[in-house]
């Protein structure tokens, strides 16, 4: 079979970055403006327009998944480019309505071929690396329904880990409530958080922003070396450096990239955020 691999632009990817993986971009919105995630508006620019809009004050941007309508096209050129089987795979259902609108993007096809949908219940470069194990699957001969299990493993190893500067951004597009939010304001908290069961959650409650990044690079570690971490940063750079260095020097010398995080994932953590993506050895 030939089939062919799907993801969103939560996954940290962009088009083309991988071979064999269509990356469908999510929207950002600066008031009255709409953009494609990673297409319109690169992540560069969305960093340097957040911090022009943070200087005047101005309105925060916000985000929406693709209509099932920009899905329905992409399965059907992938389908009449020779693809007869697809397997979308996306940011947790329950943060974002990506998923749903790839399930009925799917719908509106006529004669589709085998399709199989997989939450992955994290985001960033969990996703990125659940759509790499269904596209190694599939390139070496497993079905539609193989290489789908083969990207479900790859998540349910796969931690996404993070700390904000503030939960303002969290707090504004819904993903925490006004009182957990009024919390950490009032205790100052970089609170680390991680993504469990799709849903963000509360692991740690430094205070500074050092020891911030002490405890993500321990929770990084813990319980044993992992098999693979990416850093992901929003307009950190020098934190998120150090901090991978920190965690190749750990592992032996192991590559962890370092990525400018998506302006989709950025408009919901903010300036200032570091995080990881961490793999579990099998």
């Amino acid at each position: 079979m030939s089939i062919a691999v799907v993801t969103d632009s939560a996954s940290d990817l962009e088009q083309g970055q991988i071979e064999g993986i269509t990356v469908v971009p999510l929207h950002l919105h600066f008031g009255d403006e709409v953009f494609e995630d990673g297409v319109t508006l690169t992540k560069h620019d969305f960093w340097q327009r957040l911090d022009r809009v943070l200087e005047q004050d101005g309105v925060l941007p916000t985000t929406s998944q693709p209509s099932p309508g920009a899905f329905r096209d992409v399965y059907q050129q992938l389908i009449d480019d020779g693809a007869d089987g697809v397997i979308s795979i996306h940011i947790s259902g329950k943060l974002s309505g990506t998923l749903n609108s790839a399930r009925q993007g799917a719908s509106l096809l006529e004669n589709a071929p085998p399709f199989a949908f997989v939450d992955t219940e994290s985001a960033s470069m969990s996703v990125a690396w659940a759509a790499q194990a269904a596209l190694d699957a599939a390139s070496g001969g497993a079905s539609v329904d193989q290489a789908a299990d083969a990207a479900r493993a790859v998540a349910d190893r796969s931690r996404a880990i993070l700390f904000v500067e503030t939960l303002d951004y969290l707090q504004r597009g819904g993903r925490i409530g006004r009182a957990r939010h009024l919390a950490g304001r009032l205790l100052r908290m970089r609170p680390l958080l991680e993504v469990i069961d799709g849903e963000i959650v509360d692991v740690e409650k430094p205070r500074t922003r050092k020891k911030a990044l002490d405890r993500l690079y321990a929770q990084i570690m813990s319980p044993s070396a992992p098999e693979r971490v990416a850093i992901m940063h929003g307009g950190a750079e020098a934190d998120a450096r150090e901090l991978a260095d920190r965690v190749s020097a750990a592992c032996d010398g192991m590559t962890v990239p370092v990525i400018l995080s998506a302006p989709v994932i950025g408009a919901h953590v903010g300036p200032g955020t570091v995080g990881a993506s961490v793999l579990r050895p099998a």
